[in-house]
């Protein structure tokens, strides 16, 4: 006979219908009661699809007195002693009155909202304008009920996020200072009615100075990064597995895994997220779209559910990678304020976006990353999609897949095939940014400090050395950011400049099964391309990248400036070497070597000839006459 499974609430986001259908509800009113001993004006930020809604409105069911609804729940005793007084609730969802193309709109939705909430407490609307109009709302009701009100506010922020992510234009300029002043001038309605006010709750996605609910509510108290409330929103891991735990059988039924592999899974792609550097959640949408779906297919819920243009944009305006953010160190403050969302650096904009979560925190400071593989793939993907005609998308989302296979086969030409194709499918307008030098008056203000004493003619060679040194450094930066993000995709965990004892590894993979090594380097001259992935490898063994890792394979890849794309190819596995050479037409063909046929030893200075010829690949620079080691044929 089937397990029979309770109602799961999913796109339910209203605490009412869930309870009156008995669907399934983790329970958080445990917090509600500890608010009020906090403040009695509470700001919380989450990401979207996070269960702000689901808070809000079962605060509105709480404050009203609606016992009924919690029964069997935390806050069920609390409601029922003498120290609880139901309240007249005013809630306001500001999603309901985003989206408004004028000013004029905006008001008018505003007090089309405010009057149905004033129908509910029987009272008369009035004012000549959405602020005024709430300022008497709140005092009629609390002179209609002789009780103090509770302001519930949810998606504060809606309006001006809605009219920032609209393309930049002196119109959307406007029309974001409009909003900002309408709802700065709304908001600051709640202080001049404070003494009407028994208890105030805000939402939304960020904390926004501009919004004068900061600045004019200053005994506003943000529990956002409390550690006592860094699991009121979302599910921990005890939780998941005591309110799922007949879906998690049934989906290790489905799936033919044991529940612990596949709580390992469900946690690798949809925890993660973080608010306080300590506690980890899941993400609620993830999590029950996940148990929702047939299938029980691990996919991007919580990035499909969302507007992934607005991210495809962002990221390519801003020019920005998806192996740049992990690891940043951010101090508190940026974490408590960061800022507004049309002006806050890149981090900020994506830690409150929720495509970045905390990590570990020190006393002042906080690291930044990617929250889970849900959230770190479709991020890699967007970046990919960025740099590829649409028509090719589709083939884009199958390089995950081809990936994992070929990393945990060990298919290393495999693996290089898809990175060529998906190098040959770059637009030549972004490979072209590869390409770019920087500005002259850095190299004049290096010339100035290191060449001064020197001639014209040498300050000249100077320059060409140091733009040519900086654009390799940026080429090099751009492929590896691809050679990342496809990487990601495939579910492996990638580290960019991953630190060992005596230098970087450019890209260290772990897929799970086998451990990746990855030295990347560029060449001018596609016929120096197979020196390179020696110097590649040389480099990886003089520095002993592999040393702290069992069994690591050992790839050294080139890239062509000219060709723009992998013009040949160092391997080792278990100590056996293979050079992988690659014609015009992108043809692969391998051919095997005694890994010390090419071993670079650090007993021996090169022959004036090597020395040449591997300067004239750029892969070294004056500081590497400072090792000397020798190429031996």
């Amino acid at each position: 006979m089937p397990l029979e499974l309770p109602l799961l609430p999913t796109g339910q986001p209203n605490f009412e219908n869930l309870r009156l259908k008995n669907a399934l509800y983790v329970d958080k009113t445990m917090y509600f009661p500890m608010l009020n001993k906090v403040s009695d004006f509470i700001f919380c930020a989450r990401p979207r699809r996070f269960g702000k809604s689901l808070t809000v409105t079962a605060l509105e069911a709480f404050y009203s007195g609606r016992n009924e609804l919690f029964r069997g729940l935390a806050a069920e005793d609390y409601m029922c002693s003498s120290d609880f007084i139901p309240r007249p609730v005013v809630r306001l969802d500001m999603s309901d009155v985003a989206g408004s193309d004028s000013k004029e709109n905006l008001q008018k939705t505003i007090l089309d909202v405010l009057g149905e909430i004033a129908k509910h407490h029987n009272v008369q609307l009035r004012g000549v304008d959405s602020a005024r109009a709430f300022l008497f709302l709140i005092k009629d009701v609390h002179r209609a009920t002789g009780k103090k009100i509770i302001v519930l506010i949810d998606e504060y922020d809606a309006p001006v996020i809605n009219i920032a992510q609209k393309e930049k234009s002196l119109n959307q300029k406007h029309l974001l200072d409009d909003t900002r002043d309408i709802m700065r001038n709304f908001y600051s309605m709640i202080k001049s009615a404070a003494e009407h006010i028994d208890f105030v709750f805000i939402t939304g996605v960020t904390k926004f100075s501009r919004m004068s609910v900061f600045s004019t509510l200053n005994n506003l108290i943000d529990i956002s990064l409390e550690p006592d409330f860094g699991a009121f929103m979302g599910y921990t891991h005890d939780e998941l597995e005591i309110y799922f735990k007949p879906f998690i059988y049934e989906s290790s039924k489905t799936l033919n895994l044991d529940e612990n592999v596949l709580l390992n899974q469900i946690r690798e792609y949809y925890d993660g997220f973080s608010f306080d550097g300590v506690t980890r959640l899941y993400n609620p949408f993830s999590v029950l779209s996940f148990f929702s779906s047939r299938t029980k297919m691990f996919l991007n819920y919580w990035m499909k559910s969302g507007s992934n243009t607005l991210i495809r944009k962002f990221l390519k305006d801003q020019a920005l990678t998806a192996d740049q953010f992990q690891g940043m160190v951010v101090d508190a403050n940026f974490v408590s304020d960061p800022g507004e969302i049309d002006s806050t650096p890149p981090e900020g904009f994506l830690y409150q976006s929720g495509y970045l979560t905390l990590r570990a925190k020190t006393d002042s400071s906080f690291f930044l990353d990617y929250p889970n593989l849900e959230v770190r793939k479709s991020f890699s993907t967007l970046f990919l999609q960025n740099l590829a005609p649409e028509s090719s998308w589709s083939g884009i989302d199958v390089v995950g897949t081809e990936l994992k296979q070929c990393l945990e086969d060990l298919d290393v030409p495999g693996m290089l095939a898809v990175f060529i194709r998906l190098f040959a499918d770059i637009t030549y307008i972004d490979h072209s940014k590869a390409d770019l030098n920087p500005k002259s008056g850095v190299l004049a203000n290096i010339i100035r400090k290191v060449g001064l004493l020197l001639p014209w003619s040498k300050q000249r060679k100077l320059t060409e050395s140091l733009a040519e040194l900086f654009s390799k450094k940026m080429g090099e930066s751009f492929y590896r950011s691809v050679l990342h993000s496809a990487l990601c995709m495939s579910g492996a965990t990638v580290t960019p400049e991953r630190h060992v004892g005596l230098g970087r590894i450019d890209l260290l993979v772990d897929c799970g099964v086998h451990i990746y090594v990855i030295e990347v380097k560029m060449t001018k001259n596609t016929e120096d391309g197979e020196t390179g992935a020696l110097a590649g490898m040389s480099q990886i063994h003089e520095r002993r990248y592999g040393l702290a890792f069992r069994d690591p394979v050992l790839v050294s890849l080139v890239i062509g400036r000219k060709e723009r794309n992998i013009v040949a190819c160092r391997y080792e596995i278990n100590g056996s070497g293979s050079t992988i050479e690659i014609d015009d037409s992108g043809k692969l063909s391998e051919v095997n070597a005694d890994t010390r046929e090419w071993q670079f030893s650090s007993t021996r200075t090169p022959s004036r000839g090597s020395w040449s010829r591997l300067l004239k690949t750029g892969f070294l620079t004056h500081l590497d006459f400072l090792k000397p080691f020798r190429l031996n044929p």
